[in-house]
């Protein structure tokens, strides 16, 4: 119990003070219209948002101005989290009227109750988990764990900066869910299977997603299906019914804003989630809020697996399929960098499982250090050694003054500089070696050229790439290319030779390459290594066009090669590719 207590404070007792240090939060994005669902629950007993969005300033938005068939505004966001904050919010607005400051709902105490509820519900998930971890691990271990959880991933963030979210309740239920199934989970009886139904239905309320891991209770009654069918298909059929029954709020919450309990595709859209249209090294390791990138505690978590496999296959096997068949919807998203994300936030009903292998990945750890200390001081040692062999690089390549003062930020940014250079941002191995290796390119392009789009959802490039817009140029440039130079009335690069363009996108289309060049002779191109044309070039900036079918093109980055009849002949200020309409 002691102890207990004094993990419970270690986790909610900064986190409360810095909640509370910082200010109420302004809602923005998908807090809206999660606080929307609450709202309009809780003050107008219904789900029809136009006064909520009107409040926030999203009701002429595009999506919200037609309609649905039921005469309500259209919403992507799910209904879980409202009845979850239900309670933190009537005792927000109890207080807020015994302060006579009720502002209909939209009250700071309203919200400061609702950032204290995610807070409360991050914590219980938290000591959830520990219960399962000290099962698996020693409880010192367990502790350790549960603390490196918190602190160094993304839980934080959602638990104090950015509570207004699902992410605290989808990883409470996760870690219930859990630690629910752990005791028993070779032999589930009928009233444990119901009572997981009813947990995996509720979270998959919160994040739809959560749905997958009613696979934890089909894969623990598998195995009894052939000694004890009866048992088995019963306590199949009542976690199933059980699921449907914790699921129902969704469900009546659809009906009522889009006329039907299930709906057909995503609302999203129907190409949200595309389960042949994988992007694996994008969503681990893009600093576009790639996992491992913004994350890199998991590597732990990942490797520590592979003891957690040896130590007790049959469980680990068993939680290995939800992780994997969730990561891949994950993967498969329509925007895999999760928007507005703080690392990947996807991934946070997934954080309990992989916390089992960082758990044995800290027993390891620990275990290495006690028998071999040496190595551990080894380890410090070799980062101070590298500390100063990126030091002595900086120095040596004139990146530091010789006899002046110089500021950390300075020595830090130019270490991590030479180290990106030389052999790849650590947090993106080994994505940007394979980037490399399959592009010819250096592996520090990788950070900044994977992530970006030319059409591709939001913050895209608009189908533009310039020589001296900042949000392509030097991302998206290969070698080939002069330093950006003063060009009549803008910034061009100058083609010196053969020049290396690279082109992002989603899909393959047919596209017509709009270029803005000047120079002397033909400007020849070619697309991912075939030939499409040649422009003839004049002394004055003008538009040239080409038009590249779409089997020239590719997912992701596609080379454009381009060569002029003469070194330097060639100046190029922009490319636009259009669509074919």
């Amino acid at each position: 119990m002691k102890r207990w207590l004094l993990l419970a404070l270690a986790l909610g007792a900064p986190a409360l003070c810095v909640q509370l240090w910082l200010p109420v939060p302004r809602l923005t994005s998908d807090a809206v219209e999660y606080y929307s669902h609450l709202r309009s629950l809780y003050f107008d007993h219904d789900l029809d948002f136009a006064n909520e969005f009107e409040h926030f300033g999203i009701l002429t938005r595009g999506d919200k101005l037609v309609k649905t068939v039921t005469g309500h505004r259209r919403t992507i966001f799910s209904v879980g989290p409202a009845m979850l904050w239900m309670p933190f919010y009537a005792a927000g607005d109890l207080v807020a009227r015994a302060q006579g400051d009720v502002e209909d709902g939209y009250s700071p105490w309203h919200i400061r109750a609702v950032c204290l509820g995610s807070l409360a519900f991050m914590v219980a998930g938290l000591l959830l988990l520990r219960r399962v971890l000290a099962d698996a691990v020693a409880p010192a271990v367990a502790d350790t764990t549960t603390l490196v959880l918190f602190y160094a991933t993304f839980l934080w963030w959602y638990a104090v900066d950015e509570p207004v979210m699902s992410h605290a309740g989808s990883f409470f239920l996760a870690s219930g869910i859990l630690a629910l199934w752990w005791p028993r989970r070779r032999d589930l009886s009928p009233a444990r299977a119901a009572a997981l139904g009813v947990l995996i239905g509720l979270a998959a309320t919160v994040r739809w997603q959560n749905g997958v891991l009613l696979l934890l209770p089909a894969l623990s009654l598998l195995p009894a299906l052939r000694h004890a069918p009866a048992r088995t298909l019963a306590a199949g059929s009542v976690a199933l019914l059980a699921f449907s029954l914790g699921a129902s709020p969704q469900l009546f919450a659809w009906k009522a804003i889009f006329g039907q309990y299930l709906l057909a595709d995503p609302p999203h859209g129907r190409d949200f989630l595309r389960l042949g249209h994988p992007y694996l090294l994008q969503t681990l390791f893009s600093s576009r809020h790639g996992l491992l990138y913004w994350t890199p505690v998991l590597w732990g978590a990942v490797l520590g697996y592979a003891t957690f496999l040896r130590r007790d296959t049959r469980t680990a096997l068993t939680l290995l399929v939800p992780l994997l068949v969730m990561g891949y919807v994950n993967i498969c998203s329509g925007d895999w960098w999760a928007g507005g994300s703080f690392s990947n936030r996807r991934f946070d009903s997934l954080l309990p499982i992989l916390a089992l292998g960082l758990a044995h990945g800290v027993a390891v750890f620990e275990r290495l250090v006690a028998r071999r200390p040496p190595a551990a001081l080894g380890a410090s040692g070799a980062l101070l050694i590298l500390w100063n062999g990126l030091l002595m690089a900086q120095y040596r390549g004139n990146r530091l003054p010789q006899d002046e003062t110089v500021s950390f930020a300075r020595i830090t940014e130019n270490s991590a500089a030479i180290l990106s250079e030389s052999v790849g941002t650590p947090l993106a191995w080994p994505a940007n070696w394979i980037f490399a290796a399959e592009r010819q390119a250096p592996p520090a392009d990788f950070d900044l050229a994977v992530g970006k789009y030319l059409f591709y959802r939001q913050n895209n490039l608009e189908g533009v790439i310039a020589a001296g817009d900042p949000r392509a140029d030097p991302a998206l440039f290969g070698e080939g290319w002069s330093s950006p130079r003063p060009c009549e009335d803008t910034v061009c690069r100058v083609v010196l030779g053969s020049a290396r363009l690279f082109a992002p996108l989603d899909v393959p289309e047919t596209l017509t390459l709009v270029l803005r060049v000047r120079g002397e002779g033909a400007l020849h191109i070619a697309v991912n290594g075939t030939p499409v044309g040649a422009l003839r070039l004049d002394d004055r900036l003008a538009e040239r066009r080409i038009t590249v079918p779409q089997e020239r093109w590719r997912r992701e980055l596609n080379e454009l090669r381009f060569e002029a009849d003469a070194p330097g002949a060639a100046w190029f200020d922009r490319i636009r590719f259009e669509r074919q309409r």
